[in-house]
């Protein structure tokens, strides 16, 4: 089976960023969506919105960016994250992982969401070449802070990646 690329696009609006994804939500797009929204956050943006309406599919360390960008956002006492245009696999995958506790999991509607600016430009964001070890630890270390329960789903890969 061929899988789609990852394709990242951002915006800044006035409060809040907007990030589609399209394709496949996995590693490859991990790494440079959370140094975009980590530097995002140093801007003073507090607000978001992460449109998943032509995402197929994520893997567990995109879910864990997810996580833990929601959770950062958390630590300094203000912001959100919200996941909109979400297919029902997708509400699926994150609320089998109780992400949905942690932020906002819309589902796909009869129409899309869009940015507020409609006609706005999305700026593509570059890929990650490779997969760094440390994003993938940080990734799925941050899904069993969010739920407990997940330790055991993913306690071989933590192992592998604590012990190699």
């Amino acid at each position: 089976m061929v899988t789609s690329p990852v394709t990242v696009k951002v915006a800044c609006f006035d409060r809040e960023v907007w990030i589609r994804v399209e394709g496949r939500g996995n590693f490859q797009g991990s790494g440079s969506l959370k140094k975009f929204v980590h530097a995002m956050i140093q801007r003073g943006y507090r607000e978001f919105i992460i449109d998943l309406g032509a995402c197929e599919h994520m893997d567990s360390t995109f879910m864990g960016t997810l996580t833990g960008i929601s959770q950062n956002l958390r630590e300094l006492g203000q912001g959100s994250l919200r996941t909109l245009n979400v297919s029902p696999r997708n509400v699926d995958l994150l609320e089998n992982l109780g992400l949905n506790f942690l932020f906002s999991v819309e589902p796909l509607g009869a129409e899309l969401k869009t940015p507020a600016e409609q006609g706005a430009e999305l700026m593509v964001l570059p890929s990650e070449i490779g997969c760094e070890k440390e994003l993938v630890l940080a990734a799925h270390e941050a899904l069993v802070a969010a739920n407990p329960l997940n330790a055991a789903r993913f306690k071989d890969v933590l192992d592998y990646l604590r012990g190699s």
